[in-house]
């Protein structure tokens, strides 16, 4: 696979910003880069990360017979959970060859590396068979889709007749607002080209074929994670102002750009310029 000059750039933010997600987003032990889903069964930060793994099995009614595919998997958190919750076996994806060696260390720290397999691809074209697939799955990763349709008619190739794709991600409320500075400024710091509105995203699955496709607004749930990105924000300015006092290594400008998007998220959600929805859809 060689990666676009977008793809690589993705590569690089993951890298550059490990250690933030580290510090602030427990990714060491619940191998997350997603934000949380808070309810009544949700008690602590860690526990909504997970607990976002739940709604989303639940949405796409995943069982243990199931084969999924993990688009955009990351360092391999929802696949591991999805093993160890339900025994199924699992293919994680990312543009990330680093982020594969991760996933497959974590695997087999977490004793499920025969349920999982990670490799380094891009989820907009893949080299698996048709139908090879009982569910597609993106967990905060569909965003970074050069083309979100196209990415929408590969997942349908890929899935079983009976089979479902499952997303949860931020959507803009209008696709007019990619081009607000507020959330300019919030997708250009996390190396996000664009978000689709939700009836522009239900549309293209409608005319690649899916049925029942169901939309759920979860900004509520989500908001916890939107208000402490921006408390995130303030706490990383003070942090890199302190290292330039004491002439730390400065932050790189990709750094920066990432810490001040934590603002303009939790901004552009208050005004409504974007929420946080599931969506699923099935193939016939």
């Amino acid at each position: 696979m060689q990666p676009t000059d977008y793809h690589k750039k993705i590569i690089q933010y993951y890298k550059e910003s490990e250690n933030a997600y580290k510090d602030s987003w427990d990714l060491a032990n619940s191998l997350a880069i997603h934000f949380g889903y808070w309810d009544k069964n949700v008690r602590t930060f860690p526990q909504s990360l997970l607990r976002m793994n739940e709604v989303m099995m639940e949405a796409a009614g995943i069982r243990s017979t199931d084969r999924i595919l993990d688009a955009g998997c990351g360092v391999g958190g929802s696949s591991i959970f999805i093993a160890k919750a339900l025994g199924c076996k699992v293919t994680g994806i990312t543009l990330s060859a680093g982020q594969v060696e991760q996933a497959k260390t974590h695997a087999k720290a977490k004793g499920v590396e025969q349920l999982v397999d990670f490799k380094a691809m891009n989820y907009c074209a893949t080299s698996f068979p048709d139908a090879s697939f009982d569910v597609v799955w993106g967990c905060e990763s569909i965003c970074y889709a050069d083309n979100k349709e196209q990415f929408i008619q590969e997942a349908y190739r890929l899935l079983k007749p009976g089979g479902r794709l499952v997303v949860a991600d931020g959507f803009v409320t209008g696709f007019e607002n990619n081009d607000n500075p507020i959330i300019r400024q919030w997708l250009d710091g996390w190396m996000v080209n664009y978000l689709e509105s939700p009836q522009r995203f239900e549309s293209f699955m409608r005319e690649t074929g899916f049925t029942d496709i169901r939309y759920r607004n979860i900004s509520k749930e989500a908001s916890h994670s939107s208000r402490r990105l921006y408390k995130f924000y303030f706490l990383a300015s003070l942090y890199q102002a302190w290292k330039k006092i004491n002439f730390s290594k400065p932050a790189t400008e990709m750094q920066k750009k990432n810490i001040r998007a934590c603002k303009f998220q939790y901004k552009g959600m208050k005004k409504g310029l974007w929420q946080y929805g599931i969506l699923v859809g099935s193939k016939l």
